[in-house]
């Protein structure tokens, strides 16, 4: 795709961007295609791992060295 084509699309859909992020975050909080369950300090978080491994360098080595597990344990204290 030529720049002159990537810059059509972006200005016909200037905000698919958040479309995306909020419609991962309704599946998420519906507990669908969540692959993951993470718990810290006792409170159970379903997420998506692909989500986490690109928002977080922490989990993106992680999940490649990780098995398969879809519960996962995390040493620390929640701050909320």
């Amino acid at each position: 795709m030529e720049a002159e084509e990537t810059m059509e699309c972006l200005q016909e859909f200037p905000e698919h961007h958040k479309m995306i992020l909020d419609r991962l975050n309704e599946q998420r909080e519906q507990d669908r295609f969540t692959d993951i369950t993470l718990i810290v300090d006792g409170h159970h978080f379903k997420a998506h791992k692909a989500v986490l491994a690109a928002c977080s360098k922490f989990f993106y080595k992680f999940f490649q060295e990780f098995t398969q597990e879809p519960l996962v344990e995390i040493e620390g204290k929640c701050l909320f």
